[in-house]
């Protein structure tokens, strides 16, 4: 589904990726994790063809980004790091649920029947179905970033790009909203690439994870890899692991995957 083959970008002389490569089937699950600066927004942006890399090409279902972007709107549902909605606008749920398809001056036009039931459908699923009709700027920072999940929805993607999804998100929600999206990947075969720092927890719930820190230094199903080596060097040493294992499901920490005490 996505292809990535020697894609390094440099600034100034300065590598914010290097040699990247990796290949995510269709309907699979992947989480990116790796330090403030490692490069993995500038990695999504370059899936999702808002920035060039200086070498090396990217494919998404043996095309180009932009080719791919063209077959049709809402194909890839982007969510990223910083909402594009200004959320103090006067605008209900629903008006940005379809922000895409609102001209100015129009933001209450009538949705189709099709419309509002994909809508109702995708707010129900993200717990928000009781929201669809009041002013977003009055909902919480994590209803909002469920708001942008469900606009990433009704457009029907074939690969979601998630930046950090669960900002602003409660601990108790964090966990369902990765089940959703583990069911959304196996029973739809939509392909997520998700970068988080919620790392312990998450290895739960994807098929891959790759760590990232300029360059990627592994790449593969958690149960595959040792976390905790691994992180450690894309971290450094004093890095803790708390993880998220079957006898702490539903726990909130997780279980700590080092030897220093609290």
């Amino acid at each position: 589904m996505v292809e990535v083959k020697n894609v390094s970008l440099s600034i100034n002389g300065k590598y914010i990726l290097k040699d990247i490569n990796f290949e995510i089937k269709k309907g699979s699950f992947a989480a990116i994790v790796g330090p403030n600066g490692a490069g993995k927004t500038t990695l999504l942006k370059i899936i999702t063809a808002l920035l060039k890399p200086s070498s090396g090409w990217v494919k998404i279902d043996g095309v180009e980004p932009e080719k791919y972007l063209r077959r049709r709107r809402g194909i890839v549902g982007y969510l990223p790091q910083k909402a594009i909605v200004n959320w103090n606008l006067p605008l209900t749920v629903l008006d940005v649920v379809f922000i895409q398809d609102v001209k100015p001056f129009g933001f209450f036009r009538r949705y189709s029947d099709e419309m509002l039931k994909l809508a109702n459908h995708w707010l129900g699923v993200f717990g928000i179905g009781n929201k669809k009709d009041e002013l977003i700027k009055n909902l919480s920072g994590g209803e909002q970033q469920r708001v942008s999940l469900v606009r990433c929805m009704v457009g029907k993607p074939e690969l979601l790009i998630l930046d950090e999804p669960n900002t602003a998100v409660d601990a108790v929600y964090n966990v369902r909203m990765y089940e959703i999206l583990r069911k959304i990947s196996r029973e739809l075969g939509i392909t997520i690439i998700m970068v988080t720092h919620d790392i312990g927890v998450i290895t739960e719930f994807v098929d891959e994870v790759m760590c990232l820190n300029v360059k990627l230094h592994c790449h593969g199903k958690p149960s595959e890899i040792d976390l905790s080596r691994m992180l450690n060097t894309v971290y450094g040493e004093s890095f803790g692991l708390l993880l998220h294992r079957e006898q702490c499901k539903n726990c909130m920490f997780g279980v700590r995957d080092d030897k220093t005490s609290d």
